[in-house]
């Protein structure tokens, strides 16, 4: 499958998506009120979570290879 070419369904974007990304965006909240920290912390923490699924990283790329 390309995933390039792939796109959620109505149910996923209504349901799934929608209602994970509020549980993320609550618990982002919730993170940045208990260490009362700069909104940046935050920012810098959600880059470190997103380079961990650029398909173009080194453990991306090491997945793919074992699952071949």
């Amino acid at each position: 499958m390309n995933n390039k070419k792939w796109q959620p369904t109505n149910y996923q974007k209504d349901r799934l998506i929608s209602c994970t990304k509020k549980y993320i965006h609550q618990k982002l909240n919730d993170l940045h009120k208990e260490l009362e920290c700069p909104k940046e912390f935050i920012f810098d923490f959600i880059k470190d979570i997103q380079q961990d699924w650029d398909p173009d990283s080194y453990k991306s790329k090491s997945e793919k290879l074992l699952k071949n």
